[in-house]
């Protein structure tokens, strides 16, 4: 239905806004006009278009919603992909702002607008979002844009193409001293929480991933070998893990009291539940003095001693997974000795100024 207001201008003038908005799927319209009746005309014809289907040159794209996008390609794509859970939570966000539009009225300056309000909106938690996680909201919804472009053939254009992307901030590059890092082992060891002191000992020397350790399972841990193989990664690559001084201690201690009707080396209290360490987590950190450290940042630990150490980027990707150098990794694939040895080297340098011998025991 039609609104019409009368507005008084600066100079004294008078103008009549139109607001047309009907429950068709359709953004509300907008217009303004120098007379009431060029203003009534104007909104009689656009009505009328709207109603009748003509206010598309295209009646088949018009009949589907970024809803229905969103639907499908959760049901038919994201299945396959790594970080399904993030996906979904993204494209459900931009789903309940503004799904009943239709592909056709998702314009570039809309998702512009939006992309402000994910900036600006403020979560339960009483933050913010970050621009880089903004910027994966973004990547989702172009992702289903680009299916509904070559796949679907619903539009003809991504107009996420279009909008910018937010400028991320540096990667963090805190990394532990060794007095930092001897208190910290101390306050893990002292925790409640069984687990807490084998899992940061197990990062620190193997720089895996947090969930890639709480993912792990008993039948991929070779505590004969002291290996770990990685099936399941971040950027889909199996590799393996060397397990080394106290930490291959620490999981053999783990196996040998272990629940063996749970198959998670890491875990909960119910069968198939996930384990979280992040209460216990903080409480160390604040036993142990010690601000501006995520666990995250226990994966930068072990690759900056590592490189510090004199070990190839080679050998560092291999450790720990990461993307690049993705060209030479094809023609080089450093044994596991070598990935034992930077292990070794990093246990070394990071263990070396705390008695471990009586810790986690």
């Amino acid at each position: 239905m039609a609104t019409i207001k009368k507005r008084k201008n600066k100079n004294g003038s008078c103008s009549y806004r139109v607001m047309i908005r009907l429950n068709d799927g359709l953004p509300t319209q907008y217009k303004t006009w120098p007379t009431y009746q060029e203003a009534k005309e104007w909104a009689i014809q656009e009505e009328a278009k709207r109603r009748q289907g003509l206010y598309f040159p295209d009646k088949f794209k018009q009949k589907h919603t970024l809803e229905e996008l969103i639907d499908r390609y959760i049901e038919q794509i994201v299945p396959s992909i790594k970080s399904a859970e993030d996906v979904i939570r993204h494209l459900n966000w931009w789903k309940a702002k503004i799904g009943t539009h239709t592909l056709n009225h998702i314009s570039s300056d809309l998702l512009s607008n939006q992309r402000q309000e994910l900036l600006e909106e403020v979560l339960p938690s009483g933050k913010k979002r970050g621009t880089a996680t903004v910027n994966r909201y973004l990547a989702s919804l172009s992702a289903a844009l680009s299916y509904a472009v070559q796949e679907c053939e619903w539009i003809s254009a991504n107009p996420m193409l279009r909008v910018r992307k937010l400028k991320e901030p540096e990667g963090r590059d805190r990394i532990l001293t060794p007095d930092e890092c001897s208190r910290l082992l101390e306050a893990c060891a002292r925790s409640s929480n069984r687990f807490l002191f084998s899992f940061i000992v197990l990062a620190l020397t193997t720089g895996a991933r947090r969930g890639e350790l709480l993912n792990l399972q008993w039948k991929d841990v070779d505590l004969e070998k002291g290996a770990i193989h990685l099936k399941n990664t971040k950027n889909g690559r199996p590799r393996i893990l060397a397990i080394v001084g106290k930490a291959l201690e620490l999981l053999q201690k783990l196996f040998t009291y272990r629940d063996t009707a749970k198959p998670f080396v890491f875990a909960s209290k119910t069968r198939f539940g996930k384990l979280t360490l992040e209460k216990p987590w903080r409480a160390a950190l604040k036993e142990a003095q010690i601000e501006n450290f995520h666990m995250h940042d226990l994966r930068h630990c072990f690759a900056s001693h590592a490189s510090e150490s004199g070990f190839s980027n080679i050998q560092l990707k291999t450790a720990t997974g990461h993307q690049s150098l993705s060209q030479l990794l094809r023609y080089c694939h450093p044994d596991a000795e070598n990935v034992r040895q930077l292990s070794n080297t990093v246990h070394d340098r990071l263990m070396h100024t705390t008695n471990l011998g009586t810790l986690g025991s």
